[in-house]
Protein backbone atom coordinates (compact mmCIF):
# COMPACT_ATOMS: atom_id res chain seq x y z
CA UNK A 1 0.00 0.00 0.00
CA UNK A 2 1.46 3.16 -0.99
CA UNK A 3 2.70 5.51 1.96
CA UNK A 4 0.85 8.53 1.08
CA UNK A 5 -1.11 9.78 -1.90
CA UNK A 6 -2.19 12.69 -4.00
CA UNK A 7 -5.01 13.35 -6.55
CA UNK A 8 -4.31 16.38 -8.81
CA UNK A 9 -7.53 17.25 -11.09
CA UNK A 10 -5.60 19.44 -14.01
CA UNK A 11 -8.26 22.04 -15.45
CA UNK A 12 -7.28 24.20 -18.29
CA UNK A 13 -8.66 25.87 -21.06
CA UNK A 14 -8.39 23.07 -23.44
CA UNK A 15 -9.52 24.58 -26.05
CA UNK A 16 -6.68 26.31 -26.40
CA UNK A 17 -3.39 24.34 -28.30
CA UNK A 18 -0.97 25.86 -26.19
CA UNK A 19 -2.72 25.46 -23.02
CA UNK A 20 -3.16 21.73 -23.66
CA UNK A 21 0.18 20.88 -25.49
CA UNK A 22 1.67 22.29 -21.88
CA UNK A 23 -0.94 20.66 -19.53
CA UNK A 24 0.01 17.59 -20.52
CA UNK A 25 3.56 17.85 -20.61
CA UNK A 26 3.76 18.83 -17.43
CA UNK A 27 1.39 16.01 -16.31
CA UNK A 28 3.49 13.63 -17.92
CA UNK A 29 6.68 14.88 -16.13
CA UNK A 30 4.94 14.94 -13.00
CA UNK A 31 3.79 11.45 -13.38
CA UNK A 32 7.58 10.51 -14.75
CA UNK A 33 8.99 11.89 -11.28
CA UNK A 34 6.41 10.55 -8.89
CA UNK A 35 8.68 9.45 -5.87
CA UNK A 36 8.49 5.54 -4.73
CA UNK A 37 5.90 4.66 -2.61
CA UNK A 38 3.53 7.70 -3.57
CA UNK A 39 0.07 7.26 -5.34
CA UNK A 40 -0.55 9.56 -7.41
CA UNK A 41 -4.02 10.78 -9.50
CA UNK A 42 -4.32 12.61 -12.21
CA UNK A 43 -7.21 13.43 -13.51
CA UNK A 44 -8.33 16.27 -16.68
CA UNK A 45 -11.21 18.36 -15.98
CA UNK A 46 -12.97 19.72 -19.61
CA UNK A 47 -15.54 21.52 -20.38
CA UNK A 48 -14.89 20.36 -23.91
CA UNK A 49 -12.32 20.29 -26.68
CA UNK A 50 -10.97 19.34 -30.04
CA UNK A 51 -7.70 18.64 -28.78
CA UNK A 52 -9.06 16.30 -25.72
CA UNK A 53 -7.22 13.57 -27.94
CA UNK A 54 -3.65 15.28 -26.83
CA UNK A 55 -5.23 13.62 -23.05
CA UNK A 56 -5.94 10.46 -23.73
CA UNK A 57 -3.25 9.79 -26.26
CA UNK A 58 -0.82 10.60 -23.44
CA UNK A 59 -2.98 8.30 -20.86
CA UNK A 60 -4.98 10.21 -19.03
CA UNK A 61 -8.34 10.32 -17.90
CA UNK A 62 -10.87 13.21 -18.77
CA UNK A 63 -14.00 13.95 -17.11
CA UNK A 64 -16.57 16.31 -18.26
CA UNK A 65 -17.41 19.44 -16.48
CA UNK A 66 -20.27 22.12 -17.22
CA UNK A 67 -20.98 23.99 -19.26
CA UNK A 68 -20.52 22.02 -22.31
CA UNK A 69 -18.83 23.61 -24.84
CA UNK A 70 -17.99 23.28 -28.79
CA UNK A 71 -14.70 23.26 -27.91
CA UNK A 72 -13.62 25.42 -30.83
CA UNK A 73 -11.70 28.36 -29.30
CA UNK A 74 -11.84 30.42 -25.85
CA UNK A 75 -12.96 33.55 -26.86
CA UNK A 76 -15.80 32.14 -28.62
CA UNK A 77 -16.98 29.56 -25.67
CA UNK A 78 -16.21 32.83 -23.38
CA UNK A 79 -17.92 35.62 -25.60
CA UNK A 80 -14.84 37.58 -25.08
CA UNK A 81 -15.45 40.68 -25.33
CA UNK A 82 -12.47 42.72 -25.00
CA UNK A 83 -11.29 44.21 -22.22
CA UNK A 84 -13.74 41.70 -20.59
CA UNK A 85 -12.58 38.25 -20.84
CA UNK A 86 -16.41 36.93 -20.38
CA UNK A 87 -19.45 38.06 -22.15
CA UNK A 88 -21.28 38.79 -19.49
CA UNK A 89 -21.49 37.61 -15.75
CA UNK A 90 -23.59 34.99 -16.20
CA UNK A 91 -21.54 32.86 -18.20
CA UNK A 92 -18.28 33.67 -15.91
CA UNK A 93 -20.81 32.28 -13.16
CA UNK A 94 -21.78 29.47 -14.89
CA UNK A 95 -18.20 28.25 -15.61
CA UNK A 96 -17.00 28.68 -11.64
CA UNK A 97 -20.15 26.79 -10.44
CA UNK A 98 -19.09 23.76 -13.02
CA UNK A 99 -15.90 23.98 -11.75
CA UNK A 100 -17.29 24.03 -8.40
CA UNK A 101 -19.41 21.12 -8.51
CA UNK A 102 -16.77 19.31 -10.38
CA UNK A 103 -14.21 19.99 -7.46
CA UNK A 104 -16.96 19.06 -4.83
CA UNK A 105 -17.35 15.38 -6.51
CA UNK A 106 -13.56 14.82 -7.77
CA UNK A 107 -12.04 15.96 -3.92
CA UNK A 108 -8.57 16.34 -5.36
CA UNK A 109 -5.92 17.29 -3.19
CA UNK A 110 -4.62 20.31 -5.83
CA UNK A 111 -5.81 21.87 -8.42
CA UNK A 112 -3.46 22.69 -11.29
CA UNK A 113 -4.48 25.13 -13.65
CA UNK A 114 -3.57 27.46 -16.62
CA UNK A 115 -4.69 30.65 -17.28
CA UNK A 116 -8.15 29.43 -16.27
CA UNK A 117 -9.56 32.10 -13.88
CA UNK A 118 -12.79 29.31 -13.44
CA UNK A 119 -10.81 26.56 -11.89
CA UNK A 120 -8.24 29.22 -9.87
CA UNK A 121 -11.18 31.03 -8.39
CA UNK A 122 -13.62 27.70 -7.31
CA UNK A 123 -10.58 26.23 -5.86
CA UNK A 124 -9.99 28.75 -3.59
CA UNK A 125 -13.26 29.02 -2.56
CA UNK A 126 -13.52 25.38 -1.56
CA UNK A 127 -9.70 26.22 -0.05
CA UNK A 128 -8.16 23.12 -2.23
CA UNK A 129 -4.57 24.11 -2.31
CA UNK A 130 -3.92 25.42 -5.86
CA UNK A 131 -0.69 25.28 -9.25
CA UNK A 132 -0.61 27.86 -11.97
CA UNK A 133 1.62 27.68 -15.32
CA UNK A 134 1.72 31.10 -17.11
CA UNK A 135 3.60 31.87 -20.09
CA UNK A 136 5.01 35.32 -17.96
CA UNK A 137 5.12 36.37 -14.24
CA UNK A 138 1.82 37.81 -13.60
CA UNK A 139 2.98 40.09 -11.12
CA UNK A 140 2.98 43.94 -10.78
CA UNK A 141 6.44 43.82 -9.86
CA UNK A 142 7.57 42.30 -12.92
CA UNK A 143 5.77 44.58 -15.37
CA UNK A 144 7.04 47.39 -13.39
CA UNK A 145 10.45 46.68 -14.14
CA UNK A 146 11.12 45.77 -17.50
CA UNK A 147 7.98 42.63 -18.63
CA UNK A 148 6.82 44.90 -21.30
CA UNK A 149 9.79 45.80 -24.05
CA UNK A 150 7.47 47.98 -26.25
CA UNK A 151 4.35 50.08 -26.26
CA UNK A 152 0.89 47.97 -26.58
CA UNK A 153 0.14 47.78 -30.12
CA UNK A 154 -3.15 48.96 -28.91
CA UNK A 155 -2.34 52.23 -28.35
CA UNK A 156 -1.70 52.99 -32.22
CA UNK A 157 -1.36 56.52 -31.48
CA UNK A 158 2.25 56.17 -29.72
CA UNK A 159 3.09 53.03 -31.71
CA UNK A 160 3.73 55.15 -34.40
CA UNK A 161 6.91 56.49 -33.17
CA UNK A 162 10.05 55.15 -33.66
CA UNK A 163 10.74 52.05 -31.49
CA UNK A 164 14.16 52.99 -29.41
CA UNK A 165 11.88 55.97 -28.37
CA UNK A 166 8.70 53.58 -27.70
CA UNK A 167 11.32 51.13 -25.79
CA UNK A 168 11.94 54.56 -23.30
CA UNK A 169 8.61 55.26 -22.53
CA UNK A 170 7.42 51.71 -22.09
CA UNK A 171 10.41 51.51 -19.60
CA UNK A 172 9.10 54.89 -18.10
CA UNK A 173 5.58 53.97 -18.07
CA UNK A 174 5.56 50.31 -17.53
CA UNK A 175 3.88 51.23 -13.52
CA UNK A 176 0.97 53.32 -14.95
CA UNK A 177 -0.10 50.54 -17.82
CA UNK A 178 -1.58 48.27 -14.91
CA UNK A 179 -4.09 50.28 -14.86
CA UNK A 180 -5.21 49.45 -18.47
CA UNK A 181 -8.80 48.45 -18.09
CA UNK A 182 -7.86 44.39 -19.23
CA UNK A 183 -6.38 44.55 -15.35
CA UNK A 184 -9.47 44.53 -14.12
CA UNK A 185 -12.20 42.37 -15.03
CA UNK A 186 -15.36 43.66 -13.91
CA UNK A 187 -17.43 40.68 -14.81
CA UNK A 188 -15.96 38.01 -13.36
CA UNK A 189 -15.90 40.20 -10.39
CA UNK A 190 -19.61 39.85 -10.39
CA UNK A 191 -19.94 36.08 -11.21
CA UNK A 192 -17.33 35.15 -8.57
CA UNK A 193 -18.93 36.91 -5.53
CA UNK A 194 -22.04 35.27 -6.33
CA UNK A 195 -20.35 31.82 -6.01
CA UNK A 196 -19.01 32.70 -2.83
CA UNK A 197 -15.99 35.01 -3.46
CA UNK A 198 -15.03 37.11 -0.66
CA UNK A 199 -13.69 40.17 -2.44
CA UNK A 200 -16.77 42.43 -3.59
CA UNK A 201 -15.82 44.57 -7.05
CA UNK A 202 -13.75 43.62 -9.72
CA UNK A 203 -11.15 40.70 -10.00
CA UNK A 204 -7.42 42.47 -10.95
CA UNK A 205 -5.67 40.63 -13.89
CA UNK A 206 -3.02 39.51 -11.28
CA UNK A 207 -5.17 37.46 -8.52
CA UNK A 208 -7.60 35.86 -10.59
CA UNK A 209 -5.16 33.31 -11.89
CA UNK A 210 -3.22 33.28 -8.29
CA UNK A 211 -1.91 29.60 -7.06
CA UNK A 212 -0.40 28.52 -4.32
CA UNK A 213 2.66 28.08 -6.61
CA UNK A 214 3.05 29.12 -9.99
CA UNK A 215 5.52 28.09 -12.59
CA UNK A 216 6.24 30.31 -15.56
CA UNK A 217 6.91 28.54 -18.49
CA UNK A 218 9.92 30.31 -20.23
CA UNK A 219 13.48 30.96 -20.25
CA UNK A 220 15.03 32.36 -17.37
CA UNK A 221 16.84 34.58 -19.51
CA UNK A 222 14.13 36.64 -20.51
CA UNK A 223 13.42 37.60 -17.37
CA UNK A 224 16.84 38.63 -15.73
CA UNK A 225 15.82 42.16 -14.89
CA UNK A 226 13.20 41.75 -12.44
CA UNK A 227 13.00 38.25 -11.36
CA UNK A 228 14.79 39.20 -7.79
CA UNK A 229 11.49 41.04 -7.17
CA UNK A 230 9.66 38.51 -7.68
CA UNK A 231 7.43 36.51 -4.94
CA UNK A 232 8.79 32.72 -3.80
CA UNK A 233 5.95 31.50 -5.19
CA UNK A 234 6.46 32.39 -8.46
CA UNK A 235 9.30 30.43 -10.21
CA UNK A 236 10.59 30.65 -13.64
CA UNK A 237 11.26 27.01 -14.74
CA UNK A 238 11.95 27.16 -18.07
CA UNK A 239 10.60 26.70 -22.04
CA UNK A 240 7.81 23.98 -22.58
CA UNK A 241 6.34 23.43 -26.03
CA UNK A 242 5.55 19.90 -28.14
CA UNK A 243 7.91 17.38 -27.90
CA UNK A 244 9.27 15.88 -31.68
CA UNK A 245 7.62 13.15 -31.22
CA UNK A 246 4.98 13.01 -34.30
CA UNK A 247 5.84 12.44 -37.60
CA UNK A 248 5.15 15.57 -40.36
CA UNK A 249 2.37 14.32 -43.01
CA UNK A 250 4.33 13.19 -45.76
CA UNK A 251 2.46 15.58 -48.40
CA UNK A 252 3.63 18.96 -45.90
CA UNK A 253 7.03 17.45 -45.70
CA UNK A 254 8.00 16.59 -49.92
CA UNK A 255 5.86 20.17 -50.52
CA UNK A 256 8.63 22.14 -47.86
CA UNK A 257 11.49 20.50 -49.15
CA UNK A 258 10.76 20.65 -52.83
CA UNK A 259 12.48 23.88 -53.62
CA UNK A 260 14.23 25.41 -55.57
CA UNK A 261 13.01 28.59 -53.53
CA UNK A 262 12.96 28.73 -49.20
CA UNK A 263 10.48 26.84 -47.38
CA UNK A 264 8.05 29.02 -45.37
CA UNK A 265 5.30 27.76 -42.18
CA UNK A 266 2.52 30.19 -41.51
CA UNK A 267 0.52 29.81 -38.62
CA UNK A 268 -1.62 31.93 -36.25
CA UNK A 269 -2.04 28.21 -33.53
CA UNK A 270 -5.93 28.30 -32.41
CA UNK A 271 -6.36 31.95 -31.19
CA UNK A 272 -5.48 33.86 -34.51
CA UNK A 273 -7.69 35.56 -36.27
CA UNK A 274 -8.96 35.61 -39.85
CA UNK A 275 -7.62 38.84 -40.69
CA UNK A 276 -3.94 38.31 -39.64
CA UNK A 277 -3.95 34.79 -41.17
CA UNK A 278 -5.39 36.30 -44.48
CA UNK A 279 -2.80 38.98 -44.54
CA UNK A 280 0.03 36.76 -44.30
CA UNK A 281 -1.67 34.38 -47.14
CA UNK A 282 -1.95 37.66 -49.47
CA UNK A 283 1.72 38.61 -48.56
CA UNK A 284 3.18 35.12 -50.45
CA UNK A 285 1.09 36.03 -53.64
CA UNK A 286 1.92 39.47 -54.42
CA UNK A 287 4.47 38.54 -56.90
CA UNK A 288 4.54 35.55 -58.71
CA UNK A 289 8.42 35.75 -59.16
CA UNK A 290 8.90 34.44 -55.32
CA UNK A 291 10.23 30.98 -55.52
CA UNK A 292 8.99 30.42 -51.99
CA UNK A 293 6.79 27.11 -51.01
CA UNK A 294 4.44 28.12 -48.22
CA UNK A 295 2.57 25.53 -45.39
CA UNK A 296 -0.43 27.51 -44.01
CA UNK A 297 -2.32 25.67 -40.98
CA UNK A 298 -6.11 27.63 -41.47
CA UNK A 299 -7.33 26.55 -37.80
CA UNK A 300 -10.44 25.62 -37.78
CA UNK A 301 -10.86 28.03 -34.25
CA UNK A 302 -10.20 31.14 -37.34
CA UNK A 303 -11.70 29.99 -40.42
CA UNK A 304 -12.48 27.65 -42.65
CA UNK A 305 -10.21 25.93 -45.19
CA UNK A 306 -12.13 26.59 -47.85
CA UNK A 307 -11.93 30.42 -47.03
CA UNK A 308 -7.94 30.13 -46.84
CA UNK A 309 -8.08 28.43 -50.04
CA UNK A 310 -9.90 31.25 -51.53
CA UNK A 311 -7.86 33.84 -50.31
CA UNK A 312 -4.53 31.89 -51.91
CA UNK A 313 -6.19 31.66 -54.97
CA UNK A 314 -5.09 28.15 -56.18
CA UNK A 315 -1.35 29.67 -56.08
CA UNK A 316 0.09 25.98 -56.49
CA UNK A 317 3.35 27.64 -54.37
CA UNK A 318 0.69 26.98 -51.27
CA UNK A 319 -0.37 23.96 -49.27
CA UNK A 320 -3.29 24.74 -47.15
CA UNK A 321 -4.19 22.44 -44.38
CA UNK A 322 -6.75 22.56 -41.77
CA UNK A 323 -5.10 19.34 -39.51
CA UNK A 324 -2.89 19.91 -36.53
CA UNK A 325 0.82 20.35 -37.45
CA UNK A 326 3.19 18.61 -35.35
CA UNK A 327 5.05 21.94 -34.95
CA UNK A 328 8.30 20.89 -34.13
CA UNK A 329 8.84 18.33 -37.29
CA UNK A 330 7.12 21.47 -39.51
CA UNK A 331 9.75 24.16 -38.14
CA UNK A 332 13.06 21.84 -38.20
CA UNK A 333 12.22 21.99 -42.48
CA UNK A 334 11.27 25.80 -42.34
CA UNK A 335 13.16 28.62 -43.57
CA UNK A 336 11.48 30.98 -41.94
CA UNK A 337 8.01 31.04 -39.88
CA UNK A 338 5.36 33.24 -40.39
CA UNK A 339 3.26 33.26 -36.54
CA UNK A 340 1.32 34.90 -33.89
CA UNK A 341 3.00 35.57 -30.66
CA UNK A 342 1.73 32.70 -28.32
CA UNK A 343 4.30 31.81 -26.19
CA UNK A 344 3.83 27.74 -27.51
CA UNK A 345 4.29 28.56 -31.28
CA UNK A 346 7.12 31.36 -30.33
CA UNK A 347 8.73 28.59 -28.33
CA UNK A 348 8.89 25.90 -31.11
CA UNK A 349 10.38 28.00 -33.99
CA UNK A 350 13.24 29.03 -31.74
CA UNK A 351 13.74 25.61 -30.38
CA UNK A 352 14.51 25.06 -33.88
CA UNK A 353 17.03 27.66 -34.86
CA UNK A 354 14.64 29.52 -37.22
CA UNK A 355 14.02 33.05 -37.53
CA UNK A 356 10.51 34.51 -37.16
CA UNK A 357 8.22 37.15 -38.26
CA UNK A 358 5.07 37.47 -36.05
CA UNK A 359 2.58 39.88 -35.00
CA UNK A 360 0.87 39.91 -31.45
CA UNK A 361 -2.73 40.21 -30.91
CA UNK A 362 -2.10 40.82 -26.93
CA UNK A 363 0.63 42.26 -24.94
CA UNK A 364 1.50 39.02 -23.76
CA UNK A 365 2.26 37.82 -27.40
CA UNK A 366 3.99 41.30 -28.00
CA UNK A 367 6.43 40.22 -25.00
CA UNK A 368 7.46 36.80 -26.50
CA UNK A 369 8.02 38.06 -30.29
CA UNK A 370 9.92 41.64 -28.45
CA UNK A 371 12.40 38.58 -26.52
CA UNK A 372 13.15 37.28 -29.95
CA UNK A 373 13.49 40.30 -31.83
CA UNK A 374 16.06 41.70 -28.59
CA UNK A 375 17.95 38.76 -29.55
CA UNK A 376 18.31 39.48 -33.48
CA UNK A 377 16.34 36.43 -34.52
CA UNK A 378 13.37 38.14 -36.25
CA UNK A 379 11.01 40.61 -36.71
CA UNK A 380 7.83 41.49 -35.14
CA UNK A 381 5.76 43.62 -37.01
CA UNK A 382 3.13 45.96 -35.61
CA UNK A 383 -0.72 44.61 -35.51
CA UNK A 384 -1.69 48.13 -37.33
CA UNK A 385 1.42 47.21 -39.77
CA UNK A 386 0.10 43.90 -40.31
CA UNK A 387 -0.70 44.64 -44.57
CA UNK A 388 0.69 41.62 -47.09
CA UNK A 389 3.38 44.20 -48.25
CA UNK A 390 5.16 45.00 -44.92
CA UNK A 391 4.93 40.73 -43.82
CA UNK A 392 6.94 39.94 -47.49
CA UNK A 393 9.16 43.14 -46.49
CA UNK A 394 9.99 41.23 -44.02
CA UNK A 395 10.29 37.81 -44.62
CA UNK A 396 12.66 38.56 -47.43
CA UNK A 397 14.15 40.63 -45.08
CA UNK A 398 15.03 37.90 -42.82
CA UNK A 399 15.47 35.15 -45.53
CA UNK A 400 17.84 37.55 -47.36
CA UNK A 401 20.26 38.26 -44.50
CA UNK A 402 21.48 35.21 -42.88
CA UNK A 403 22.45 37.24 -39.39
CA UNK A 404 18.63 36.04 -38.48
CA UNK A 405 19.07 32.96 -38.39
CA UNK A 406 22.49 32.47 -37.17
CA UNK A 407 21.15 34.34 -34.01
CA UNK A 408 17.88 32.14 -34.29
CA UNK A 409 20.59 28.86 -33.69
CA UNK A 410 22.60 31.23 -30.86
CA UNK A 411 18.78 31.65 -28.97
CA UNK A 412 18.07 28.17 -29.75
CA UNK A 413 21.02 26.65 -27.94
CA UNK A 414 20.16 29.16 -25.11
CA UNK A 415 16.33 28.13 -24.50
CA UNK A 416 17.03 24.27 -25.41
CA UNK A 417 19.72 23.81 -22.42
CA UNK A 418 16.78 23.77 -20.11
CA UNK A 419 14.45 21.44 -19.47
CA UNK A 420 10.96 22.93 -19.00
CA UNK A 421 8.79 20.25 -18.20
CA UNK A 422 10.50 18.58 -15.65
CA UNK A 423 11.81 21.51 -13.59
CA UNK A 424 8.11 22.29 -13.20
CA UNK A 425 7.42 19.05 -12.42
CA UNK A 426 9.89 19.17 -9.62
CA UNK A 427 9.13 22.35 -8.05
CA UNK A 428 5.87 20.81 -8.24
CA UNK A 429 6.89 17.33 -6.19
CA UNK A 430 8.62 19.46 -3.71
CA UNK A 431 5.15 21.45 -2.97
CA UNK A 432 3.55 18.83 -2.99
CA UNK A 433 5.56 16.92 -0.35
CA UNK A 434 6.48 19.64 1.85
CA UNK A 435 2.30 20.28 2.40
CA UNK A 436 1.17 16.74 2.42
CA UNK A 437 0.70 16.51 5.89
CA UNK A 438 -1.25 19.86 6.16
CA UNK A 439 -3.94 19.00 3.73
CA UNK A 440 -7.35 20.08 4.90
CA UNK A 441 -10.12 17.79 5.54
CA UNK A 442 -12.59 17.51 3.01
CA UNK A 443 -15.80 17.24 5.65
CA UNK A 444 -13.85 20.62 7.33
CA UNK A 445 -13.96 22.29 3.91
CA UNK A 446 -17.64 21.65 2.45
CA UNK A 447 -19.26 22.06 5.88
CA UNK A 448 -17.62 25.40 5.84
CA UNK A 449 -18.81 26.33 2.45
CA UNK A 450 -21.80 24.96 3.34
CA UNK A 451 -22.57 27.26 6.79
CA UNK A 452 -21.37 30.00 4.91
CA UNK A 453 -23.65 29.96 2.06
Amino acid sequence: MAASSTHVVVSVAFQDAGDTTRAVAIARALRDLCPSGHDLKLTFLSCGSRFEYQITDAGFTIVPAQPRVKGISVAHDLGWDFPEFFGSPEIAKTFIDGQLAAFCELKPDVVFHGMWAPASLAARILGIRTINFLPVPLHPNAFAHGLIKDLPDMMPLFTRLPRPLRQRLAHYCSGMMIKAPIFRQHRLGVAAEACGWPVKGPISLFDMNMADLNIVNDHPVFHAAYAHRLPENIVLTGPLYAANDSKLDPDIAAHMKKGPGPAVLVTMGSSGTKHFLFEAIKAFIINKKDDWNVVVLASPSICSIEEARRTAAGDERFLITDKFIPAPAANALADVVVIHGGQGTVQTAVAAGKPIVGVALQIEQQTNLDNVMDAGAGIRVQRQSWEAKNIRKAVQTVLKDPIYTARAKTLAETVNNVNGATTAAEVMWKFILKDNNEKKSWVNVLSRVSSSS
